[in-house]
C-alpha cells in the first residue's frame, strides 16, 4: 500500500494524527509523480524547503527542486518557510479540518517567512486534497 492509500484510509477511519505528517508528505510526494495538476504547479515554483514542526511529535520537510518535490522526515536548517503548529492543528489542517488563516490567527499555526511563499504551499496541499478525495 502507497502513502495514497494509507492517508486515505486513516482519514476516512478518522485516524489521522499529526505523528502522521511526514505519511501526508510522502502521499504528496507520490502526487507529485503523477498529477498533472501539481506536476503544472510546481513547474511554476521556485526552489524552496518547507519544514513543517509539531514540537514534540514530529519534524518533516519538502524540497521542491527544480520542478520536483521530495519529502522527508527530519530538520532542515536552510529551510525558507518554517511552519510551526500545535498537536491538534497538525492533525487538523492537512484533512481539511482546520483552516490554516483561522489556526494562524489564533496563533496554533506560526509561519517564520515570507507570507507570499506559504501561499502558494497553500495551492499546493489544495491540490493534494482533491486527489486524495478530501477538501483542504
Amino acid at each position: 500500500m502507497g502513502a495514497i492509500d494509507e492517508v486515505k484510509k486513516k482519514v476516512e477511519a478518522k485516524e489521522f494524527d499529526a505523528k502522521d505528517l511526514p505519511l501526508f508528505l510522502e502521499a504528496l510526494e507520490e502526487i507529485a509523480q503523477t498529477s498533472e495538476d501539481l506536476q503544472d504547479e510546481l513547474e511554476d515554483t521556485e526552489d524552496v524547503v518547507i519544514q513543517f514542526n509539531v514540537p514534540g511529535v514530529v519534524q518533516a520537510y519538502i524540497e521542491i527542486k527544480d520542478g520536483k518535490l521530495t519529502a522527508k522526515e527530519g530538520v532542515r536548517d536552510d529551510a525558507d518557510v518554517t511552519l510551526e503548529m500545535t498537536e491538534e492543528v497538525g492533525k487538523n489542517l492537512f484533512t481539511g479540518e482546520t483552516d490554516a488563516a483561522s489556526a494562524y490567527m489564533a496563533g496554533d499555526l506560526k509561519i517564520i517567512c515570507e507570507m507570499a511563499k506559504a501561499v502558494k504551499l497553500r495551492s499546493l496541499i489544495e491540490i493534494a486534497g482533491e486527489e486524495l478525495g478530501f477538501e483542504i
